[in-house]
């Protein structure tokens, strides 16, 4: 039968750890890198008037944040679950945590400062946009590229193949 919760070996919780950091990581990559290229299409080819670019707005962006946070907290969670785990030494599990929070960091204050104000100034759709509608969209564009680098970064650290010369030796 199955083992009791609290005699889980350390070294499958490690695994795990690892596998859910790096899917999720990998996940989350691709689906704001697919994301970009959706929403850079539906501005640039042309056949959306204002309202119906809006009202994507509003319906697009809340799945982002979600799904952007799920993942990124999950992929926090499995970098935890692997503190041992011999493929992640201890200093690259520490960056990649650092780095998982600003991004999580940088998504807060994306939707709390940037989004929602953008989201009042599509509501109702069609309407004349303020001219501070540049300067937030030019911002969020910014903020969204900064966390997609350093959720690359840390994709990066957990990714990376084992080196056990190399990963031991700075370890510290």
């Amino acid at each position: 039968m199955g083992m009791p919760a609290d005699e889980i070996p350390l070294g499958f919780l490690a695994r795990l750890g690892l596998f859910l950091a790096r899917i999720c990581l990998s996940a989350w990559i691709g689906a704001a890198a697919l994301f970009v290229v959706v929403g850079v299409a539906e501005v640039t080819r042309g056949g959306f008037d204002s309202s119906t670019k809006d009202a994507l707005v509003a319906i697009r962006f809340p799945s982002y944040y979600l799904f952007g946070v799920v993942l990124v907290s999950l992929a926090g969670i499995g970098t935890w679950l692997a503190r041992n785990s011999v493929a992640l030494s201890r200093r690259r599990r520490g960056y990649s945590l650092v780095l998982l929070t600003l991004v999580l960091t940088l998504m807060a204050v994306d939707y709390v400062w940037i989004y929602l104000p953008l989201l009042q100034m599509v509501t109702p759709p069609g309407q004349v946009k303020s001219a501070s509608f540049g300067t937030y969209h030019q911002a969020s564009k910014w903020i969204n590229l900064a966390g997609l680098v350093l959720c690359l970064s840390a994709a990066w650290l957990v990714n990376w193949p084992f080196s056990r010369r190399v990963d031991q030796s700075t370890d510290a």
